[in-house]
C-alpha cells in the first residue's frame, strides 16, 4: 500500500510541479480527423497519378517515369500518415502498403480505361508551364499519322480551314482543320511547329480535329536526331 500510495504521490507531485493539464478530447478527435483527411487525400492523388501512370505505360504516348516517382510519394505519405493512427500497431506494414498499392492499381485502372489519365495529361499540357518538359511525349507517337499523331512547321497557308506543314522527315502534308481545337499557345501561322491530333485522309493529307503547340526543347532533340 504504501508503494501504491508512494507511486500516486511521486505521479501529483509531477503533475503539480510541471503543472500538466490532460489533453480534451476534442483535440485527440481533431488530430485523427486530419490524419484520416491526409490519409484519403494522399490516396485520391495516389490513385489519380496511377491513372496517368496507366496512360504513359499502356498508350505509350507519354514517359510515365515522372508520374510514377510522384505516385511513389503519395504512396510513403499515405503509409507515414496512417502509422500515426490510433489503431494502425494491429496492422503488419506491408499489409497496408500492399492494401493500399493494390486500391491504386485498380482504381487507377478503372480511371484510365474511363479516359481519366489522358484528360489529366492534356488539361495539365493546357494549363500548367514546362509541364511537357517534365513529362514528355515520346517522339516516335508524333510521326504516326495512320495512328492519328503528327507534326512538323506550319509552311503554307491556304485558308482557315487548310494549311500545309512539313513533317521531321521532310515530307510534305495537306491539313484540314475545320472546328480544330487550339490548345495552348499555339498559333497556326506560318514557321509555327505544331502536334495534331487527328485522322490521315490520304498518302499526303490529314485531318486534324485538335492542334497543339510543339515544346521548343522537344523541337531541337528532333531537329538534332534528324541531323537537321
Amino acid at each position: 500500500m504504501k508503494k501504491k500510495k508512494s507511486i500516486s504521490d511521486n505521479a501529483l507531485k509531477v503533475i503539480n510541479t510541471n503543472h500538466l493539464k490532460p489533453i480534451p478530447k476534442w483535440e485527440f478527435m481533431v488530430k485523427n480527423g486530419g490524419l484520416w483527411l491526409g490519409i484519403i487525400i494522399c490516396i485520391t492523388l495516389f490513385i489519380l497519378d496511377m491513372s496517368v501512370s496507366w496512360f504513359g505505360l499502356i498508350d505509350n504516348i507519354i514517359t510515365p517515369y515522372f508520374w510514377l516517382f510522384i505516385a511513389l510519394i503519395f504512396l510513403i505519405l499515405a503509409f507515414i500518415l496512417f502509422e500515426k493512427t490510433k489503431k494502425a500497431y494491429r496492422l503488419q506494414k506491408w499489409h497496408v502498403i500492399t492494401t493500399i498499392t493494390a486500391i491504386g492499381l485498380l482504381v487507377g485502372g478503372i480511371l484510365f480505361k474511363a479516359g481519366v489519365g489522358s484528360k489529366i495529361d492534356r488539361n495539365l499540357e493546357s494549363n500548367i508551364p514546362y509541364y511537357r518538359q517534365m513529362v514528355p511525349m515520346k517522339m516516335m507517337i508524333w510521326n504516326n499519322p495512320d495512328q492519328g499523331y503528327l507534326s512538323g512547321e506550319i509552311t503554307v497557308i491556304i485558308d482557315t480551314d487548310h494549311f500545309e506543314i512539313k513533317d521531321f522527315n521532310g515530307k510534305n502534308w495537306l491539313i484540314t482543320s475545320t472546328n480544330s481545337i487550339l490548345r495552348g499557345q499555339v498559333q497556326v501561322i506560318i514557321g509555327e511547329t505544331v502536334k495534331l491530333i487527328g485522322n490521315q485522309t490520304g498518302e499526303n493529307s490529314f485531318e486534324t480535329n485538335e492542334i497543339r503547340p510543339w515544346n521548343g526543347m522537344m523541337r531541337q532533340n528532333m531537329m538534332k536526331e534528324n541531323g537537321r
